[in-house]
């Protein structure tokens, strides 16, 4: 136990490339191999492949089997001893690389690689209205939220979350700004201070129009007074802050971009 413990726990620590091509090459070493060992038994590559797999999942149906010892001796050490464990290591490398991707996706790690998207700024409670609506008008189009938060707030088949600063190229770039549809920039509620507020908006607007100046842009801005320091950025709806913002600029995007 101590033996099989020990190798175990070297497979595990073996990269994922590592681990498959190794079960790989044992599972297909074995099924050629059988058959050249036993040929009474395993008459066909494809039952030596099916007691192969059988015996590594631990499955052993005991329609097929070994009755030599050549073929006992084999099964033992290359099936037993060392297919099994390393199956084993294969299928737990697996779950853990989809747990850590789904820890990734949570804390907006991933890069998202979808096309004709909407990029809401910031997740707040007009964001989520934002995204009720568009999930609601639309069954196809995804949303990509960026904000600071440690973990997304939703989790959603079409809904996708980037943790950074949208002012920054390599968290916009991760959005894939580029291939978006549109973005909606809302103003952020957390700031008290009104010029702060929709300086961000400028800022974020400012960074969205240089790496995607075709991109369908939506900007909430507090003071109407605030207007024209937007009018060197090219934004092409400008909404001021109201109770239905979420709404407005929902269907200022549908609007807008089904006429394109």
């Amino acid at each position: 136990m101590i033996i099989l413990r020990r190798l175990y726990l070297q497979a595990t620590s073996l990269s994922w490339l590592i681990l498959t091509l190794s079960t790989v090459l044992l599972i297909a070493f074995s099924t050629l191999l059988l058959p050249a060992i036993e040929p009474s038994t395993f008459t066909s590559y494809a039952d030596s492949l099916w007691f192969t797999m059988t015996t590594m999942l631990t499955v052993g149906y005991g329609d097929l089997y070994p009755s030599t010892t050549g073929g006992r001796i084999f099964t033992v050490f290359f099936l037993y001893i060392i297919g099994i464990g390393l199956f084993a290591s294969f299928i737990g490398k697996a779950f853990e690389s989809l747990s850590l991707h789904k820890k990734r996706e949570e804390r907006g790690e991933l890069m998202f690689k979808g096309k004709k998207h909407i990029v809401i700024i910031d997740w707040s409670h007009k964001a989520e209205n934002a995204i009720a609506e568009i999930l609601k008008q639309d069954d196809q189009t995804d949303v990509v939220v960026i904000d600071r938060l440690d973990k997304a707030k939703e989790i959603h088949p079409r809904i996708h979350y980037v943790k950074g600063n949208a002012t920054h190229e390599d968290v916009l770039r991760q959005a894939n700004i580029q291939q978006a549809k549109a973005v909606l920039i809302f103003a952020d509620d957390r700031i008290e201070d009104q010029m702060l507020t929709d300086g961000k908006s400028l800022l974020i607007a400012t960074a969205v129009e240089r790496m995607s100046p075709d991109v369908f842009t939506t900007v909430e801005v507090e003071r109407e007074e605030h207007l024209p320091n937007f009018s060197h950025v090219k934004v092409d709806k400008f909404i001021m802050s109201n109770g239905t913002i979420a709404r407005m600029a929902v269907n200022s995007i549908f609007t807008e971009t089904s006429e394109m």
